[in-house]
């Protein structure tokens, strides 16, 4: 079973996010160090991050960078509230940094559907597998 990491600090979008990912291994954090301190745990294998971009004293895309730099594979999903034209410079400058392969940006708010058919997408897990696991 594959296993994700959720980076939000929002509770309510955490649970959401859980309840939506539910089929999967799911490995919860809600600060930038918190996601970075999970990841690095020698006993976990992390398959797929799921963070929002803006967190209080990070952004996602600062983690996700951080991640790709110890796993150059690791897919991504960012998830935002906010238009991508709205973002930082320095979140466009990251996400360039960051490149697009393996990287999904979802606007919130979005279905369950399209999440699930993202990360499917990103870890390539046939669709009948993640019906079997739920």
């Amino acid at each position: 079973m594959n296993t994700i990491l959720i980076l939000d600090d929002e509770p309510a979008v955490m649970n959401l996010l859980c309840h939506m990912l539910k089929e999967f291994r799911l490995i919860k954090a809600s600060s930038a160090a918190e996601a970075l301190r999970l990841f690095m745990n020698p006993d976990r294998q992390i398959d797929l991050l799921v963070s929002d971009v803006t967190l209080p004293t990070s952004s996602g895309i600062q983690v996700a960078l951080l991640l790709r730099s110890e796993d150059r594979g690791l897919p991504i999903i960012l998830t935002s509230g906010y238009p991508k034209s709205s973002w930082s410079d320095r979140d466009h400058n990251d996400l360039e940094r960051l490149g697009s392969k393996s990287v999904a940006i979802l606007q919130k708010p979005f279905p369950p559907h399209e999440l699930s058919r993202t990360v499917r997408n990103l870890i390539r897990m046939p669709h009948s597998e993640v019906a079997r696991t739920a």
